[in-house]
C-alpha cells in the first residue's frame, strides 16, 4: 500500500470519525437545547393565554357571556369600556314570619359610578399587562407565522344550571413552527399537543399546564 493510498484511507477515517462524533454530540445536545427553548416558548404562550382569559372575564363581567370571536374580543379590549361599580356591604332588619321576630339580613349594594377603558382595567395586573401592552398582542400565537389563537365558547350543564365556558388554545405545531424540522421528534413526543386555558367541557379558568 503506497503512501498516497494510506493518506486517503486515513482522511476517509478521520472524516467518518468527525461525522459520527458530531451525530453523537447532536444526540446528546438536542434534548438539552430543546428543553430550554420549550420552556421559553411555553412561558410566553402561557402569558398570552392568561391575557386572553382576563380579557374574557372583563367581557363577561360587562355582558354576562364570554366572547367566542377573537376579532370581537380584541376590539372590546382596544375600544371598549367597562363599568366602575361601587360595592357596599349592608344589612337590614326584617320580620321573620317563621320565628315571629325581627331578624337581620346581610346584603351587598352595587352602584355604577362611571366607566373606564378596558385596557385600564386589565393593567391593574401589571404582571400580565405591561405599559406597552396592545390589544392586538392577543391575536397571534407567539413564535408562529401569524397563526391566531383558537377561541371558542359554549355552555356546560352543572346541576341543571347552564354555565358559560370558553377555551383558548395554541397547538405545538404553531408554537414550534419555525423549528419543527430541527426538533420534530422531540416536539411530537411532548406530553400534550397544545396549551389551552379554560375548557369547553368543564367550568374552569385554569390552563391545562396546571
Amino acid at each position: 500500500m503506497n503512501a498516497r493510498l494510506i493518506f486517503a484511507v486515513k482522511a476517509v477515517l478521520m472524516i467518518t470519525i468527525v461525522i459520527f462524533s458530531y451525530k453523537i454530540y447532536r444526540i446528546i445536545m438536542e434534548p438539552i437545547e430543546f428543553a430550554g427553548l420549550k420552556d421559553r416558548r411555553y412561558e410566553d404562550t402561557k402569558v398570552r393565554l392568561e391575557q386572553i382569559r382576563d380579557a374574557e372575564l372583563a367581557y363577561k363581567e360587562e355582558y354576562g357571556v364570554f366572547q367566542g370571536d377573537l376579532d370581537q374580543l380584541i376590539d372590546f379590549v382596544a375600544n371598549g369600556r367597562v363599568s366602575i361599580v361601587l360595592r357596599k356591604d349592608s344589612s337590614f332588619q326584617y320580620y321573620d314570619r317563621v320565628y315571629q321576630q325581627e331578624m337581620s339580613k346581610d346584603t351587598v349594594v352595587l352602584r355604577k359610578i362611571g366607566e373606564a377603558p378596558v385596557v385600564q382595567k386589565l393593567q391593574q395586573k401589571p404582571e400580565l399587562f405591561g405599559a406597552d401592552f396592545k390589544a392586538e398582542d392577543l391575536r397571534f400565537v407567539p413564535y408562529s407565522n401569524k397563526v391566531p389563537f383558537a377561541l371558542a365558547t359554549g355552555e356546560v350543564d352543572r346541576n341543571d344550571v347552564k354555565v358559560p365556558v370558553f377555551e383558548a388554545k395554541a397547538e405545538n405545531k404553531d408554537i414550534f413552527q419555525d423549528v419543527m424540522e430541527t426538533y420534530h421528534s422531540l416536539i411530537m413526543h411532548l406530553p400534550t399537543k397544545y396549551l389551552a386555558i379554560g375548557s369547553l367541557q368543564e367550568p374552569t379558568l385554569s390552563g391545562n399546564w396546571k
